[in-house]
């Protein structure tokens, strides 16, 4: 046997033979680990008559770590997304940077209603949250929340249920949980007797969410990472158990699309939650 062949034996023998040793470990950080196409990926159609849900904080409109605004990517991207609402964070108004009307570019180009809520001064012109809806809300209202600098959340009543926009503080846990705490008697206050679900979407900042969040809301969104260059879940969709509201969710899911690769229109991922045809008051 030639000298070549039996090293190559020995090694192969040598990975077989330590289950968890050196040739199995793979070296260094995973920075450059495809999360988006890790796992098996779920068709993302919509089901017959399921009423969705989704959020997703847009980057204004740009890729990552740029400031490139595309808005028929971003606008391409909502659509594969189909949504009945879906809330948006980090939004552009008119701004220097972004002279133009972030919202109303991707609503014309995607056929839905927007809602924008605007949560500073900016640049010139405004900064903040927003959605595109395709029934126009019967009702709209939106309240401030601290932050290093301030934010808001955005309510849009329908029909048949209630869904509220955020973008929660960066830098503060503290901030964070008095914004719950906002949240949280506004809700109370205004649908604790309402037969109407009401759901909360938005980037929250934080992989682990205040405890008076988990008082009055349930997590029905997935747990798949939606800021990839972290591997961690920072946006959510829950749901409010304070008024005994019926739904069903469906499934719940971090899209990818076959069309279009969304590490490059944003620097989060978007998140779905179908709720089943029916289930809702």
């Amino acid at each position: 046997m030639k000298l070549n062949t039996m090293i190559f034996i020995n090694i192969l023998l040598l990975c077989s033979s330590l289950s968890f040793g050196s040739c199995d470990k793979i070296e260094g950080d995973n920075s450059d680990f495809d999360f988006e196409n890790s796992a098996k990926a779920e068709d993302p159609a919509r089901e017959p008559d399921c009423l969705r849900l989704a959020t997703y904080n847009t980057h204004r409109c740009s890729p990552a770590k740029t400031n490139n605004a595309n808005y028929d990517n971003t606008a391409k991207a909502i659509s594969l997304i189909d949504a009945d609402v879906i809330a948006l964070q980090e939004l552009d108004r008119n701004t220097r940077l972004f002279p133009a009307d972030q919202i109303a570019e991707l609503a014309t180009r995607t056929g839905l209603n927007p809602v924008f809520c605007k949560t500073i001064n900016y640049g010139g012109g405004e900064y903040g949250i927003g959605m595109l809806c395709r029934e126009i809300p019967i009702k709209t209202d939106s309240k401030e929340l601290p932050g290093e600098e301030t934010r808001r959340f955005l309510v849009a009543e329908f029909d048949s249920y209630v869904y509220i926009c955020t973008h929660l503080c960066v830098s503060s846990e503290d901030n964070r949980n008095w914004s719950f705490d906002i949240i949280n008697d506004y809700v109370d206050k205004n649908y604790g007797s309402s037969e109407k679900p009401v759901f909360i979407a938005g980037d929250m900042n934080t992989t682990t969410l205040p405890s008076n969040a988990l008082q009055k809301w349930t997590v029905i969104s997935a747990s798949s990472p939606t800021f990839p260059s972290k591997s961690t879940r920072i946006d959510y969709i829950l749901a409010y158990k304070g008024n005994g509201a019926k739904y069903t969710v469906s499934r719940t899911f971090v899209p990818t699309f076959t069309e279009l690769k969304l590490s490059e229109v944003s620097d989060h991922l978007p998140v779905i939650v179908d709720l089943k045809a029916g289930s809702i008051n």
